[in-house]
């Protein structure tokens, strides 16, 4: 960190690389000129005013990104526990006068280009304009701080950064109106970070050898929280959607608790939640669940609808209070019962479709059956109001050729599932109850 002296040290390294870069360019075209760091009011200018290049700082801000670094300081009893860093941004005035016509917009055009192509002040450059003999002399300052060095800057974490601040011309004016001085072409920088440090003792404990005397302190080990990966149907991860009435696999880490875990379903479009008991699996990385049936569960035909479901899992720990994981997105695709299931090819017929469970009334204006390849929007759609009754639709279905047709309802984007399991390992194939077949 650097001390109180790198304000001045800042001032004095823009100085000095302003005043190096215009040496380099050869200005002697335009006569002799100086580079200063003066208050503008000081400065002489009319008849008698010089090529001049003036550094002056006019405003200091806090920077925002350390401001808070370090906190707190002091104990309760207002003993000094640390040395929070003094974060400082700094805001400079670069100001060009001249003595013929143009001198002033030359120094200014240069001095930019320099500041321009030097964004960073470099460590090596802050040691090289502070070192002995350095033009910021701390044995001007009283007592203790006699002792302090402005070349400490090149030693604080961060690097000196420049950068140009572009002032509407009513913050100018605003600004030469203040300083009482007459206006020159500026530019205004700011530069940042400064980070001054006081050298106070503080205070710092030493390390934890024993908890308590003999090291009888409380025995405790932290167990990894459970995160929740996936959750799909055990019998395949192919199948891309649950159904009412499926077993239901959630796969994670540490899964194995002493509590209870219970999987929360949330579809927040429905605004609907459910809660399943799960049970433990093969391994502590798995837990168990059902999706109930309407017969299972009255609750089940309106509590739950087709549509994509947050899961997570609510831990409940004697002692602790309830907590969740993470959450992971599953879909629950409807499930339907379709009469007939025959008819004649090229005659068109009426087909009567019920889905489990029922269709919320947010989601009826996107419901199609597809029949085969073809989407066809229902003609009627019943929501019976006895809430353990499924949803009627009847589609008209066009005149078809002579084929086998597969049948999906769709609702909100998730087709039901028309394929069955048989076997173990389970082979899939389509289900003959939803197929229709015209001849």
């Amino acid at each position: 960190m650097s001390n109180a002296l790198a304000i001045a040290a800042v001032t004095a390294t823009l100085k000095d690389l302003l005043n190096d870069g215009l040496l380099d360019h050869d200005l002697s075209a335009i006569g002799s000129f100086s580079v200063t760091a003066q208050p503008p009011d000081r400065i002489t200018t009319g008849s008698t005013e010089g090529n001049q290049l003036n550094v002056f700082l006019y405003q200091v801000t806090p920077n925002l990104g350390w401001r808070n670094a370090g906190l707190p300081s002091r104990d309760a009893a207002g003993a000094r526990l640390t040395n929070p860093p003094l974060a400082l941004d700094l805001h400079y005035l670069i100001t060009a006068y001249g003595a013929q016509d143009t001198n002033a917009e030359v120094l200014l055009g240069f001095a930019m280009q320099l500041l321009h192509e030097n964004p960073v002040i470099s460590r090596a450059q802050l040691r090289t304009v502070l070192a002995n003999p350095s033009p910021v002399d701390g044995t001007i300052l009283p007592g203790l701080f006699g002792t302090l060095s402005a070349i400490d800057l090149a030693d604080q974490v961060e690097l000196v950064k420049i950068t140009p601040n572009f002032l509407s011309s009513e913050d100018l004016s605003k600004l030469w109106t203040a300083m009482q001085a007459r206006y020159r072409p500026s530019m205004a920088y700011m530069v940042s970070v400064v980070l001054i440090e006081a050298g106070g003792a503080a205070r710092s404990a030493p390390p934890v050898l024993q908890r308590g005397p003999g090291d009888t302190g409380p025995q405790a080990q932290a167990l990894p929280p459970p995160v929740l990966q996936a959750v799909r149907n055990p019998l395949s991860p192919l199948l891309p959607a649950l159904r009412l009435g499926d077993d239901v696999q959630l796969a994670g880490q540490a899964l194995a608790r002493n509590g209870t875990l219970d999987a929360v379903f949330t579809c927040d479009r429905l605004g609907l939640a459910n809660t399943l008991p799960t049970q433990p699996g093969s391994s502590s990385r798995e837990r168990l669940a059902h999706l109930p049936t309407p017969a299972q569960d009255a609750t089940a035909m309106a509590g739950w609808a087709a549509g994509v479901y947050t899961v997570t899992l609510r831990v409940q720990e004697a002692g602790r209070p309830a907590w969740t994981t993470n959450g992971v997105p599953v879909a629950l695709a409807p499930s339907i019962v379709a009469t007939p299931l025959s008819g004649g090819a090229n005659a068109g017929m009426t087909l009567t479709v019920t889905c489990t469970p029922r269709i919320a009334a947010l989601q009826e204006p996107g419901v199609r059956l597809l029949f085969g390849d073809a989407e066809i929007v229902p003609a009627t759609l019943s929501t019976p109001a006895d809430p353990t009754q499924p949803t009627t639709l009847t589609f008209a279905i066009p005149p078809q050729p002579a084929g086998t047709f597969l049948l999906r309802l769709r609702v909100d984007g998730i087709d039901s599932l028309p394929v069955v399991a048989n076997g173990v390992p389970p082979v899939f194939s389509f289900d003959p109850a939803q197929r229709v077949a015209l001849t």
